[in-house]
């Protein structure tokens, strides 16, 4: 699915660290013109933290909360339309992963458009920077600052950003330049054009976090040397601010996971490859990226013995549901598969646990002419033990998600669960499970067989 932005944005991750660390900012700005220059002064500091030069000219731009706004919706036009939006909102509804009737669209649109301080856009090849109160921002991003927390940190905010002077926006500027400088010796837009014809969230999140994870860890970096501190002290920080965003954050829980995720884990996914390789191994990652997010959260499946995931082609039920119609495909890979769990069950580190031994999967989800929706989820898993795992969380699962409903078969390889007409099943072999969810009871059987049919080719 085409639904992670093209566009890079500074959210609450990049701001939490300015304020974990006690930075702030000078949140005046004159005009176009400031803009202008400071992009000239920055420039060269960019480069030499990046280790590239730039290719040619890089356009800078001050816009307005208002225009950059119209900019982001204007992408999101493109990548994620109202059709697109219908479809994978129902998807993830039926996986638990979002309420039923919700939009994954004006989630995006509320997270972006209150969070964006700076942009840059692979595109256009130019970056913006919005004219906006840095201390609103951050207030806005928290809720709002009605309740005391909002208000602590927003407060908070305002007395770094009155503090020491250090220009917040010239930090805002080395994160979007250094996007720049990726972009134009890796070609980050052409990568990530190619990804998303693979229809897998997983393998377009391993690469956003290659490319914000770099342009985070050298915005890091250059805050830290500004402050005389070495860049070694930021060990830790990454999860700490991954608890504070989770905890502060007011959006959709499973979009606060995606958009925070690429910043933080892939910060630590680029320090493990500089700490193992120096900045060539980051250059190599660019021209060979990561292909899923179990490489990013396990670095060393990545830059050891590289354990890239299998491949499963779309489970295909048109076989069976001969009227029904195919609606969506994605890989949801470890870290949409962990929150699968979490967000219906809470446990956040038994649900990691259970997905750690992901190793491929897809799903397909199909639409009967009533409305109704189905999907079929295949996955495979590093182990057999791995694989158990998963189907005995998924049959507890099924049980949570449609209570009052009947274990028609219930055995250590297979479960079929029943309810008003429609059916709910898990199998297991070896080390593949196959999930169905929204079937005619009837038809739960020839689902599954259906189901293993689909073509799969083990790393």
């Amino acid at each position: 699915m085409q639904r992670h932005i093209r566009i890079t944005i500074v959210s609450l991750p990049v701001l939490l660290t300015l304020l974990i660390i006690g930075f702030s900012a000078d949140t005046a700005l004159a005009g176009e013109t400031d803009i202008v220059d400071a992009a000239e002064e920055i420039k060269p500091i960019a480069e030499e933290l990046r280790g590239l030069e730039f290719l040619y000219d890089l356009q800078v731009e001050l816009v307005t909360e208002e225009e950059i706004i119209l900019i982001i919706q204007e992408e999101l036009d493109l990548q994620l339309d109202d059709d697109t939006d219908r479809k994978f909102s129902a998807l993830y509804a039926l996986l638990g992963l979002i309420p039923r009737q919700s939009s994954l669209r004006a989630g995006y649109e509320q997270m972006v458009e209150e969070q964006v301080a700076g942009l840059y856009d692979p595109h256009e090849k130019k970056f913006y920077v919005v004219d906006v109160d840095l201390g609103d921002l951050l207030g806005t991003m928290l809720g709002g600052g009605d309740d005391p927390i909002s208000s602590f940190f927003s407060g908070l905010a305002e007395g770094l950003l009155e503090g020491m002077g250090l220009d917040m926006r010239s930090t805002i500027m080395i994160h979007e330049m250094i996007h720049a400088l990726d972009d134009q010796h890796f070609d980050i837009e052409g990568t990530m054009e190619e990804i998303m014809e693979t229809d897998s969230d997983d393998m377009q999140l391993a690469y956003q976090s290659l490319v914000e994870g770099n342009a985070t860890r050298l915005m890091n970096d250059y805050m830290l040397g500004a402050m005389g501190m070495d860049p070694s002290q930021m060990g830790g920080m990454s999860a700490l601010n991954m608890e504070y965003a989770e905890a502060l954050m007011d959006y959709s829980p499973f979009l606060e996971r995606l958009m925070i995720a690429p910043y933080l884990q892939g910060e630590d996914f680029v320090r493990h490859l500089v700490n193992h390789g120096g900045q060539s191994a980051v250059d190599d990652a660019f021209i060979d990226p990561p292909v899923s997010m179990e490489q990013i959260i396990h670095p060393e499946r990545y830059t050891g013995r590289r354990d890239d995931p299998s491949f499963i082609d779309d489970p295909d039920l048109s076989s069976v549901l001969n009227d029904w119609e195919h609606e969506a495909s994605d890989t949801l890979g470890e870290l949409i598969t962990g929150l699968v769990f979490e967000l219906q069950t809470g446990d956040k580190d038994a649900s990691e646990a259970i997905a750690e031994g992901w190793d491929g999967d897809r799903v397909t989800s199909w639409r009967s002419p009533s409305g109704a929706l189905a999907l079929v989820w295949v996955t495979t898993w590093d182990s057999i033990g791995d694989a158990e795992d998963f189907f005995d969380a998924y049959r507890d699962l099924l049980e949570l998600k449609y209570p009052g409903g009947v274990w028609e078969v219930d055995t250590l390889e297979k479960a079929v669960y029943t309810g008003l007409g429609l059916a709910a099943a898990i199998e297991l072999d070896g080390r593949d499970v196959v999930v169905i969810e929204g079937v005619p009871d009837y038809l739960v059987d020839e689902c599954l067989v259906a189901a293993w049919e689909t073509q799969m080719i083990y790393d």
